[in-house]
């Protein structure tokens, strides 16, 4: 315990000392926060893997975006308004 509290003197008494330690152990932090992040990533490209369909040459994956879509534009004339009225 005392390695740790003549380290933390040191600091105080050395901010810039002190920056640096803290600045080591942001990246430390960072950089386990990222492994876990890319390990979530993984895990689940393993379960939509898992349940792909086989490959079937009828079958085209595309892991890119989309172009167009495929459904039409759809008409130019807009929904009527009724008139109402007694007939």
């Amino acid at each position: 315990m005392g390695l740790v509290s003549a380290i933390v003197a040191l600091c105080k008494a050395v901010p810039v000392l002190e920056r640096l330690f803290l600045g080591v152990a942001d990246a430390v932090r960072e950089a386990k926060a990222k492994a876990r992040y890319e390990a979530k990533l993984d895990h689940i490209d393993a379960a939509v893997d898992r349940f792909r369909l086989p490959d079937d040459p009828r079958v085209e994956w595309s892991e890119g975006t989309d172009g167009t879509s495929a459904v039409p534009g759809g008409s130019t004339r807009g929904a009527d308004v009724d008139k109402g009225g007694t007939s």
